[in-house]
This record gives structure tokens, C-alpha cells and sequence, in this order.
């Protein structure tokens, strides 16, 4: 059986939170306040047994127009909504506010329950039901069965379970081949146990003792426990209403509107592409212009943000556009979530729409192969749109990122992805695939780059690889980007050598002179032996800038030719080994220990090069100090 969640939604004072309590015997209102003031303010949760044996996780919304918020963060993860609308009042604002909110959310199995039946005669049930059957045309509900009830009497009850258990039946499955994840409703601890997060699990299975990742914040921790109706399971499964125990996890590192996932299974971004509709505010046709500042609402948080339209400069009421939607704070979306917007002030549900691009780049006018992909996101052509995501993305990506960032398995993805007309870089056991023409942008960009260092630098004879990558496209992953400038140098348009760039057409004069210095540099050293001269000094006999001296000395320190002890003082490595020589054959002769002078005598040099000898070799495990003196270090 599938697991389901069950969701009400309405006006004010309606009855939801006693239709609830009279269909389950849980009373969904738990706050004093809200029993004291005789409405729901919060979350309210219960757990509805149907005929068939089946049962459903309930989540009681707040009807009050100033608890929107929270009637949207409980309505994203239903699957089933019980609309209610009481006989006597009919229709009200609420109503249609929070049926537009289920619309936008995309859910499509409901039940109407017109409560309070037995203060109403049958002629006005008969009205009300005709006009609650004219409000459902065109939503997503339409065709909802509509059904009378009286949580006082208990009339209707039963046919209402029945029609409940009739959507059950048939409801599909979420997706449990996704990586699981969870938006949290609720958060409160438990003496003994710890911190706790409740919520309706949107994909996967999440199990006990697996690892968690907190979104946006990134903050880590472990399932201790987990709860489905109040009785502690082994693992919880898509659709299911769940309380998880999270060890490593405070209570005030989380809060309502964090997502609970599987770790680096969601990236963090702050826009998104998305087909957004406008529905426009009560009782007015003002148009919605392109930036206009909003109340943004994904799972169970809420932000703000700014809706850019890609197709006009502004909406009417009903009308649709692509949209690139701006956030003020992060979110964690995939694609095909679906999101609420209401208006800044004063605050109304105005529209929403359905996530496509996830992760895009920053924006106001689509390309054509922009525009492709999402129009093959909207249409969920995932062959078209893992092609089209390489495309927009402009770097090389493997079928698992790609997956990701559709929000898909990745089989779904790979085969296409293996047919297409791609470019491939191996990585290590992995595969980037890649569009000719972005690869192609990348090599220009790493030869235009390299160009433009050496006319910047003319007397450097290259760039170190990650300056480079930085200047190129930062998004590339190191490795991935070595891959690339391989390509480039397999093209002729770089030349790579020891974690260094260049051009092969440029730096030859610069290559030249440090070539020459190098072969000045090198014997000064070897024929200087444990008394080498400064940099300034060496620079001063070769006949060069004490910078080229700098950068060469640099490099033989590198390649081994040479051991720096300073920033003044180079020894060559020959030197360095006889060094090391005099001074493990006078400590071997004297194993109580020789003072620094002794062994500057041994190693036959004045005070200035032997503490800095003696310290270097103590770093480097040969000899260790005790005291006022130094001994062999036992290997």
C-alpha cells in the first residue's frame, strides 16, 4: 500500500480541527492558546485508520489568514487534501486562498467535506454543494467527490472514510529511488532522547543509524531513531509522516523550513528557473511586473525574493511566463518541486509555479539552448534535458551530477547521456561528458587566458594551474580541469609542466633568461658548498635581477637541486648530503651528545650557517636536541 498523507485545508472556523477529531478520536489542536482560543494556529498532526486496513498520516492546517504561512508549509508534502467549507457560511475568502495554494502545489486526488451539515436544511446543502462543484472547475481537485458531514452528529462520516480509502487505493507512490529527504515541520526535544524533527518524507527511504545532512546550513548528524504514528520502525519509506531522533544535532541548529537529506545530495542556491503562474490578488486585475519583490515558499520554508520573467515584462492574472526566481536567502530545490509566491505586502497568495533549473546561471534573458532545456524540463523530456543541462552549464559533468541536478535517478539519465553526441574526459574511474562547443569555449578561454597573463607578466615564464582554472571558470572541479587543459595542450594552445601554464607561443623570453640564470645560479651554489653567498649576492654574480634569482632558486628547491633553510639562505643538495654526512659520523663517535658548537666545528662553518644546519636537520628526524645538546635520533 501506498503511504499517504492526508491534508486539510479551509477558512477559518470551518471545522477542520473537529472533522479531524471525530474521524481519528485525536484532537489536532495540542498548543493552550489554540485550545483557549477555539482555532488552530500551528501544525496539527493525527493518524487516520480507513476501512481497508490502510492508514494515513493527517496534517491539520490553520484556517486564519495570518497563519498562511503555516497552512503552506503543512500542505507541501500531502498527497491527498480534505477541503472543508462549512454549510452555513459557504464559500469564503480562505477558501479559495488556500484551494489556489493546493492548486499551485500540484495536488490532484481530494474529498470536500461540507461540515457542519446539521445546521442547514437539504435545499441550502444542495446550493452549497453546486457552488463548491462551479469553485473546483479548472483546479486541480475538479470532480472532487463532495460529501456532507457533522463532526457533532457523526452523519457522513463514514461515507467521507469511504471516499478517502477510494482515492487511497489508487494513488500512486512517491519516489523512492530518489536519495530520501524531508522537510522539517517541527522541531522540539525529548529528555533522554534528544532533538527531534518531524515531517512527511518527500523521497527515498531513510533508515536508522543513517548519516543526515542539514540544508542550507550543511550542519551534519545521525538518525537515532525513527517514529511512523508514534511507533518507533526500522526505517520510513516515501509519503510516510515521520519523527526522526537526530543525534549530533541541537535543537537551535534547526528550524521549520530546514531540509533533512541524504548528504551531498542537494545543492544550495539562491535562484531558481521555474514556470510561474500569476493568479493576482483579490478583487483586482494590477498587473505583476518582472522584479517584483515577493514571499517565496518551498517545502516548509518560506523567504523572500524577486520574480524576474523571461518572456514579458509583466503578467496579467492567469497568465504563465518562465521566470527566473532571485532569493534573499538560500534554498535546496530540485526539480519539479513545486513553490508558492504570495505578495510582499499585504501579504496574498499571487501565484506560484514548478522548480525546472535548479542551479542556473544568474540571468534576465534566455538563450535559445537556455530556453530548450527548460521547455524540455517542462515537459519532463529528460533525454533533451540532460543534453540541454550540459549545455547550459557550459562545463563537463558526470551522469550522477547530472542526475542530481534534474532531481532524477541516475539510470534515468546515463543511457542518454552514453548515446548523445558528447565530448568525454576520463577522470580517474570517472566520466565527464561534455558539449563540443563548451569544451571548445574552454580551451579558447585557457589559451585567451594564458595570453593575456603573459602580456600582463611578460617576465614570468607561466601561471600556476589553479590562478589559472579561477581566470578560466572557477565551477570546474580541479581534476576536471587538468582534463581540460590536457585537451588544450593536445591542441597546441598550452603547455603544462610541473603545476605551472603557458602559452607555447609566448614567455620565450622570459624562458630564455630564467634558463640562463639557472645555469649561472646552480654551479655559484655547488662550488659555494656549506658557506653559500645571499640571494642579492648570488643574483649580484650571475649578473641578473634578484627577483629572477628568487623564482629560480624557487624552482631548484622544487625539482630538489636545491634546499631552502630561508629566505636568504639556499644550500645546494650536494652540500646539504655532505653536511649531513659530518654530522652523523661526529654524533656516532659521540652517542652521550655534542653541544652546537662542537658539531658547528664538525661540520667546518661558522656559527651563521650552523644553527640553521642544525635546525633543519632536527626538522627533518636526523638529530634531536636535549638539552644543550644534540643526539642521533633513533630510527
Amino acid at each position: 500500500m501506498a503511504s499517504l498523507v492526508l491534508g486539510t485545508a479551509g477558512h477559518i472556523d470551518h471545522g477542520k480541527s473537529s472533522l479531524i477529531k471525530a474521524l481519528t478520536g485525536t484532537d489536532p489542536d495540542r498548543l493552550a492558546e489554540e485550545k483557549e482560543r477555539g482555532i488552530t494556529i500551528e501544525l496539527g498532526f493525527a493518524r487516520l485508520d480507513l476501512p481497508s486496513g490502510r492508514s494515513m498520516g493527517v496534517v491539520d492546517v490553520p484556517g486564519h489568514e495570518r497563519f498562511v504561512r503555516q497552512m503552506v508549509a503543512g500542505a507541501t508534502g500531502i498527497d491527498v487534501v480534505l477541503l472543508v467549507i462549512a454549510a452555513d457560511d459557504g464559500i469564503m475568502p480562505q477558501t479559495r486562498e488556500h484551494l489556489a495554494i493546493i492548486d499551485l502545489l500540484g495536488v490532484r486526488r481530494g474529498v470536500v467535506a461540507i461540515t457542519k451539515a446539521d445546521l442547514v436544511d437539504e435545499d441550502w446543502l444542495a446550493l452549497v454543494a453546486e457552488d463548491v462543484a462551479a469553485l473546483l472547475e479548472g483546479t486541480s481537485i475538479e470532480g472532487a467527490p463532495i460529501i456532507p458531514v457533522s463532526a457533532k452528529t457523526g452523519a457522513g462520516l463514514d461515507e467521507l472514510r469511504a471516499a478517502l480509502d477510494e482515492l487511497a487505493e489508487h494513488a500512486p507512490s512517491r519516489v523512492a529511488n530518489l536519495p530520501y529527504r524531508l522537510p522539517v515541520d517541527r522541531v522540539f526535544t525529548i529528555a533522554g532522547a534528544g532533538t527531534v524533527v518531524t515531517g512527511t518524507l518527500w523521497s527515498g527511504t531513510l533508515r536508522r543509524d543513517d548519516p543526515v545532512e542539514l540544508y542550507p546550513s550543511g550542519r551534519t548528524g545521525r538518525v537515532r531513531g525513527v517514529q511512523v504514528h508514534g511507533e518507533s520502525v526500522d526505517k520510513v519509506q516515501a509519503g510516510q509522516r515521520t519523527a526522526i531522533n537526530i543525534a549530533g544535532l541541537d535543537k537551535d541548529e534547526i528550524s521549520r523550513g530546514d531540509i533533512v537529506a541524504q548528504p551531498g545530495t542537494l545543492q544550495v542556491t539562491d535562484r531558481f528557473d521555474a514556470r510561474f503562474t500569476y493568479l493576482g490578488s483579490p478583487g483586482s486585475d494590477k498587473r505583476l511586473e518582472s522584479g517584483t519583490r515577493v514571499h517565496v515558499h518551498h517545502g516548509t520554508r518560506q523567504v523572500l525574493g524577486r520574480v524576474l520573467l523571461a518572456d514579458a515584462e509583466s503578467l496579467a492574472p492567469g497568465e504563465s511566463s518562465l521566470a527566473q526566481v532571485r532569493l534573499e536567502e538560500p534554498l535546496a530545490p530540485r526539480f519539479d518541486d513545486r513553490f508558492i509566491v504570495r505578495s510582499y505586502s499585504p501579504v496574498y497568495t499571487i501565484g506560484g509555479g514548478v522548480v525546472l533549473d535548479a542551479y542556473p546561471p544568474r540571468r534576465t534573458r534566455l538563450k535559445t539552448h537556455e530556453r530548450e532545456l527548460l521547455d524540455a524540463l517542462l515537459a519532463h523530456d529528460l533525454s533533451s534535458a540532460a543534453t540541454g543541462l550540459l549545455a547550459g552549464r557550459a562545463i563537463p559533468m558526470t551522469s550522477a551530477e547530472v542526475a542530481a541536478a534534474l532531481g532524477v535517478p541516475r539510470p534515468q539519465v546515463a543511457d542518454e547521456l552514453n548515446k548523445a553526441r558528447l565530448d568525454r574526459l576520463k577522470v580517474g574511474p570517472e566520466t565527464y561528458f561534455v558539449t563540443s562547443d563548451a569544451l571548445e569555449a574552454l580551451v579558447r578561454s585557457v589559451e585567451t587566458e594564458l595570453l593575456a597573463f603573459h602580456d600582463e607578466n611578460p617576465e614570468a615564464t607561466g601561471i600556476s594551474v589553479p590562478e589559472l582554472r579561477d581566470r578560466v571558470e572557477r565551477r570546474i572541479q580541479p581534476k576536471v580541469f587538468d582534463a581540460v587543459l590536457d585537451e588544450a595542450a593536445r591542441r597546441g594552445v598550452a603547455v603544462v609542466d610541473k603545476g605551472r601554464a603557458r602559452h607555447p607561443e609566448a614567455a620565450v623570453t622570459a624562458l630564455a633568461a630564467e634558463s640562463d640564470a639557472r645555469e649561472a645560479i646552480l654551479p655559484l651554489l655547488q662550488a659555494e658548498g656549506l658557506a653559500p653567498s645571499t640571494v642579492a649576492e648570488l643574483a649580484k654574480q650571475a649578473g641578473i635581477e634578484p627577483g629572477l634569482a628568487r623564482k629560480v632558486l624557487g624552482k631548484l628547491a622544487a625539482e630538489g637541486e636545491v634546499v631552502r633553510l630561508s629566505s636568504e639562505l639556499h644550500f645546494s643538495a650536494a652540500a646539504i648530503e655532505t653536511a649531513r654526512e659530518r654530522l652523523v659520523s661526529a654524533l656516532a663517535r659521540s652517542p652521550g651528545g655534542l653541544t652546537a658548537a662542537e658539531l658547528r666545528d664538525a661540520l667546518g662553518v661558522s656559527r651563521k650557517y650552523a644553527i640553521p644546519l642544525l635546525e633543519y636537520f632536527d626538522s627533518q628526524g636526523i638529530t634531536k636536541r636535549e638539552g644543550d645538546l644534540r643526539v642521533l635520533r633513533e630510527r
